[in-house]
C-alpha cells in the first residue's frame, strides 16, 4: 500500500517512478479488514484510485456485547470499515503495467552524491535519485541501514477472520448491522463488524463480517502457535494454512464458550483463521543519504489505532510534498519529512501502546500499568486515534464521491 501511493503521488507531481515489487501474483487475496479514513480518501482521490462508495462500510456505533447477550454499553460512533482487497485494488489499478515489477527483492542498497542503486536478489540493479523503501516491517533496506531495529512483541496475539454475511444466523447479521461490536472476556477484546464484500453490493446480506480477536501469549505460547505440524517454526507471522487445526479447535471452543452466540457464530463459521503476533516498531532515523523509509518500514503501530493504511497514506503524502516544497533540494525535502514523520509515527505508536496496556500486561509483567485499568466503555470512547486521523462519517462519503 505505502509503495502504491507514492508510486502514484510521485507521477501525479510529475516524477518518474519505478514500482518493485517482492512478491509475485494477485495481492488482493491478502489482508482483512481495516479501517477508511478521511485522510487516507483524500490521497487516493489525489492518486486517480476509482472511489465508489462500495469500498466501505458506515458503522453508526459501537456495541459492547455482554456473555448473556444483553447490550451492557453503546455508544454513536461513526466510522467506516473496509477490507484491505478493496483498497488494494483500487490503489494497484492507477499503477501502469510498465512501471510494475513484480517478484523483486532488493538485497542491497548502493549509493553516492550523484544517485542510488537497488541491487535485486536476481543480479540485476536499478538506480535513480532517490529510492523509496516500502517494504514492510521485516524491510530489508532498513535492516541494512538499522540492523538493531527490529519488531516489538506486545504480550498478546490476534485471530482474524472474514465470513460471507449470508452464511451467519439471522440474529448475527442483525446485531453486527451498522455496528462494531466489542466483546471483553477476562483479559482479551474481539471487534466484530460488517465490511465490503467482493461485489459492490454493500446491502446487508451481501457483506462480509470480519473479526479480529487479541488474546495474551507468553513467549513460550507464541513460539508454539506460530510452529506448524512439522515443527517448523515461523517467526510472528504463519501462513493461515499452517496453522495447527489443534490450535483452530481450541479457539472454536474458547469462543463458544466466552462469547454470546451471535459473536461465537462468527468465529466458529470461519473457514480459515488468521493469526499474528502483535508488534510494535519504531525507528530514531527515517532518511539515509538518498534512501526514505516509509510505511511500515519505519514506524509500526498496533493495529488498535485502525491506522496502518492511513499512516502509509500519510507518510507518501508528506515525502512528496515535503520534495515539492524543496525545490530541487532533494537533502532538505528529506529532512522536513523526517522531522515531521517521526514525530507522528512516535505519537502515534504511543498511542496504540496505550490503547493494548490493558492486554500486554496480561503477560509482561515489566508492562506500565495499563491506564484503561478494566474499563471496556473508556476503551470504546479512546479507541482509533481520533486527535491524530478523522474517521470517515457518511457526510465526508458523500462529499469525497467521484
Amino acid at each position: 500500500m505505502a509503495g502504491l501511493m507514492a508510486a502514484g503521488l510521485f507521477r501525479a507531481a510529475g516524477w518518474q517512478a519505478t514500482l518493485f515489487e517482492r512478491t509475485k501474483g494477485d495481492l488482493t487475496g491478502r489482508g482483512a479488514g481495516l479501517g477508511i479514513s478521511l485522510e487516507l480518501l483524500k490521497v487516493m482521490k489525489r492518486v486517480g484510485a476509482r472511489f465508489d462508495p462500495s469500498i466501505g462500510v458506515v458503522h453508526r456505533s459501537w456495541l459492547w456485547l455482554a456473555a448473556d447477550g444483553k447490550t451492557a454499553f453503546e455508544l454513536a460512533k461513526p466510522s467506516m470499515g473496509s477490507a484491505w482487497s478493496r483498497v488494494y485494488q483500487a490503489l494497484r489499478q492507477t499503477v501502469p503495467a510498465e512501471i510494475y515489477r513484480a517478484g523483486m527483492s532488493v538485497e542491497r542498497v548502493e549509493q553516492d552524491e550523484s544517485g542510488v542503486a537497488a541491487i535485486f536478489a536476481d543480479g540485476s540493479r536499478a538506480e535513480g535519485d532517490l529510492l523509496v523503501a516500502a517494504d514492510g516491517v521485516l524491510s530489508t533496506v532498513r535492516a541494512q541501514f538499522l540492523p538493531e531495529i527490529q519488531p516489538r512483541y506486545a504480550g498478546y496475539v490476534a485471530w482474524r477472520g472474514i465470513v460471507e454475511e449470508r452464511d451467519l444466523p439471522r440474529e448475527t447479521q442483525d446485531i453486527v448491522s451498522g455496528r462494531i461490536v466489542a466483546c471483553f472476556p477476562e483479559s482479551e477484546m474481539l471487534l466484530a463488524m460488517p465490511v465490503p464484500g467482493i461485489g459492490e453490493d454493500v446491502r446487508p446480506g451481501h457483506r462480509r463480517c470480519y473479526f479480529i480477536w487479541y488474546r495474551p501469549a507468553d513467549e513460550a505460547a507464541l513460539a508454539d502457535l506460530f510452529t506448524d505440524a512439522t515443527g517448523r517454526h515461523h517467526g510472528a507471522a504463519i501462513p493461515p494454512p499452517l496453522i495447527r487445526p489443534e490450535f483452530i479447535r481450541a479457539m472454536k471452543a474458547r469462543a463458544a464458550a466466552v462469547f454470546a452466540p451471535p459473536i461465537a457464530a462468527v468465529v466458529e463459521r470461519t473457514a480459515q483463521p488468521l493469526l499474528q503476533a502483535i508488534t510494535d516498531l519504531e525507528c530514531p532515523k527515517l532518511v539515509f543519504g538518498r534512501v526514505v523509509l516509509t510505511g511500515d518500514a519505519g514506524f509500526v503501530a498496533r493495529p488498535h489505532v485502525a491506522a496502518g493504511v492511513t499512516k502509509a497514506a500519510l507518510n507518501a503524502e508528506c515525502l512528496v510534498d515535503s520534495l515539492i516544497a524543496g525545490g530541487g533540494d532533494i537533502a532538505a525535502g528529506l529532512a522536513a519529512y523526517e522531522r515531521s514523520q517521526l514525530d507522528f509515527g512516535r505519537r502515534l505508536v504511543a498511542y496504540s501502546r496505550y490503547l493494548g496496556a490493558y492486554l500486554e500486561a496480561q503477560t509482561r509483567p515489566d508492562a506500565p500499568a495499563a491506564e484503561l485499568s478494566r474499563d471496556p466503555a473508556r476503551i470504546i470512547r479512546e479507541y482509533g486515534a481520533p486527535h491524530l486521523i478523522h474517521d470517515l462519517t457518511p457526510e465526508h462519503l458523500q462529499a469525497m464521491r467521484v
